[in-house]
């Protein structure tokens, strides 16, 4: 009789167990929200490396460019400032005045339209939010050191991001 309890007692531990696993998964996937704070963001450019460096230190980072044309803007004092693109096509800089200041982050549609990972792609920690957030336009002016950081997004991706380092 004796041995029948212990059986009976394991088979209702093992019940209760196999329960709590099943709320644990349950929570996991249907309660939880899947958009962890703490998950680590991919960093798809280094920006505090590249921006306001010369076309040498962006080449040492980034590796060998291609100069695709040249930039015009009256405003920013540009007559005739290099615009080189860098892997592929997925980084593109305009050399205002010998440094890294317009800069381009292209081909992002694999990450989602929120600030927390459009600043962990630039490694940029503090998360602060944006000045503008409407639909498909996200902009953060004087983030830091630099003077103007801009999202954009089709269909809740990011399409790509604009920095201006020094110019407006």
């Amino acid at each position: 009789m004796e041995q029948t309890s212990v059986r009976r007692k394991w088979a209702n531990w093992k019940f209760i167990s196999f329960v709590v696993i099943l709320i644990a998964i349950f929570v996991k996937f249907y309660v939880l929200d899947s958009h962890d704070e703490n998950a680590p963001v991919t960093v798809a450019l280094d920006l505090p490396q590249v921006a306001f460096r010369s076309q040498q230190e962006v080449a040492a980072v980034l590796g060998e460019g291609t100069l695709e044309s040249y930039y015009s803007d009256e405003q920013a004092g540009c007559e005739k400032c290099p615009r080189v693109t860098y892997r592929e096509g997925k980084v593109e800089i305009i050399y205002i005045n010998d440094i890294a200041d317009q800069i381009r982050l292209n081909k992002l549609s694999d990450y989602e339209f929120e600030d927390r990972i459009i600043l962990g792609l630039l490694n940029l920690t503090e998360n602060i939010a944006p000045k503008v957030d409407e639909k498909g336009v996200k902009t953060w002016e004087n983030y830091q050191k630099y003077t103007q950081i801009s999202a954009f997004s089709k269909s809740g991706d990011v399409d790509y991001i604009l920095i201006k380092a020094k110019t407006k």
